[in-house]
């Protein structure tokens, strides 16, 4: 940590105020896990490739829709962090952004039933565009809400409320898998479109509740945030390569979290090569859900333990070492698909497991990093500079698809292996905040 001190600011000690702490903590933990339920059902690496699938061919397109949320996430965040770096109280622009993007997947979802069959085309256009829209607004929520959990919550009892947001959000998302089971298998009484329709219009019902939690927050105001001299969007912009260079535990970090972020180029594949390719029915998708966030269950278990008790920097070496189990798994189901027989189904569900651990903890050991490292007044910025430097990794998505277009499904896997094992090896470099 010797370099962050010389070139940067000073790692934040100051706790938070315990004032509404019960309050808060059951408000922050509560919109998280019904938001991860609501995600459940429409989850980008088995809900959402399946429906482009039922659409078209094309694995171009089904990467590019499953890249397209994390595009629509992260790119406007900096403008986002200039916006919120001076505001005294962030939970208004929350809670209002919250209830104005989470009612689209409704009325999407409407759309896809009346027009799923005889305008897919449209459809699916319409579809793209209410997640690109969906999650610009979630962006809005999202950097200032890293910044309220910095505010609110203490460095060392943020993983167990985060932790608990992922034991509730996982259980109900197991739920949630299987009526992702039962809506998508051949026994299902709603038939396509209308089974795609009511797992988005369930989604925003989710998100709706949990923007109620939100609105159920306490925040105090922060008298430490400047009112007056804060940088636009664009200066930020034009300093951010010299930023980066000087900071250089900020740099690394980055570096590891854009690597990794690589490693999801194959995730939108995963559910394709195992129904396409490997011949698992379609109601299996489902159990893939199940399988998904059981691991987020597991993940809300443990890794909260472990970024409480060793810090970001150690959770962000396992989260990367489970994330190349992923495709590693993929890469060993795919030489020995005929000898796995019936064994195939379970297989696949461990992968499943471990991308949902992974997916499940992905975001947080660097989110954790910078709430850390950090002062509070710097920190929307630095979240705000991290995400989108971090949007990079959206050239995943459209990447694994050229790749499984051009080359083969396994060629994909073995380059997401790879940028994992990069990510690996560069995170020992990862400066401890502790």
């Amino acid at each position: 940590m010797e370099a962050a001190t010389t070139t940067t600011p000073e790692i934040a000690t100051a706790g938070p105020p315990m004032e509404h702490y019960t309050r808060n903590a059951w408000s922050l933990a509560a919109d998280s896990a019904f938001f991860t339920v609501g995600m459940s059902l429409t989850s980008a690496t088995t809900v959402l490739p399946a429906f482009v699938a039922a659409l078209t061919d094309s694995e171009m397109l089904v990467g590019i829709a499953s890249g397209l949320s994390s595009a629509a996430w992260l790119l406007p965040q900096l403008v986002i962090a200039s916006m919120i770096s001076h505001r005294p109280r962030h939970k208004p622009l929350i809670v209002g952004a919250a209830f104005a993007s989470r009612p689209l997947y409704f009325l999407a979802g409407l759309v896809i039933w009346s027009l799923g069959t005889s305008r897919p085309t449209l459809s699916l256009a319409i579809m793209l565009a209410t997640i690109a829209i969906f999650f610009t607004g979630d962006a809005v929520v999202s950097v200032p809400w890293f910044a309220l959990l910095g505010k609110l919550i203490p460095p060392r009892r943020r993983g167990r409320v985060v932790g608990l947001s992922q034991v509730v959000g996982g259980l109900g998302g197991i739920a949630a898998g299987g009526a992702v089971s039962y809506l998508l298998g051949e026994n299902s009484a709603i038939a396509f479109p209308g089974n795609f329709a009511l797992l988005y219009m369930g989604a925003s019902i989710m998100f709706l509740i949990s923007a109620v939690a939100l609105a159920c927050i306490k925040e105090p105001p922060s008298p430490t945030v400047p009112t007056e001299g804060q940088p636009s969007a664009m200066a930020i912009l034009r300093e951010l390569p010299r930023l980066i260079a000087r900071d250089r535990p900020f740099q690394i970090m980055q570096t590891v979290r854009i690597l990794s972020g690589f490693v999801s180029l194959a995730s939108a594949f995963y559910v394709l090569h195992a129904t396409r390719i490997l011949g698992l029915p379609m109601s299996a998708t489902g159990l893939f859900v199940s399988a998904q966030v059981a691991g987020t269950l597991v993940a809300g278990l443990a890794m909260s333990l472990l970024q409480d008790r060793a810090g970001p920097d150690v959770h962000m070496r396992v989260v990367i070492l489970a994330s190349c189990v992923v495709p590693a798994m993929a890469l060993v189901i795919t030489a020995s698909a005929t000898a796995l027989g019936s064994a195939l189904l379970y297989a696949y569900l461990g992968l499943f497991f471990f991308l949902g651990l992974v997916n499940g903890s992905a975001g947080w050991p660097y989110f954790n990093w910078i709430l850390e490292y950090a002062d509070e007044a710097r920190r929307p910025i630095y979240i705000g500079v991290s995400n989108t430097v971090g949007a990079l990794s959206m050239l995943a998505y459209p990447l694994g698809g050229w790749i499984v277009s051009t080359f083969s499904y396994p060629a994909a896997f073995g380059l997401a292996l790879a940028f994992g094992l990069a990510a690996l090896v560069l995170s020992a470099r990862v400066a401890s905040v502790r």
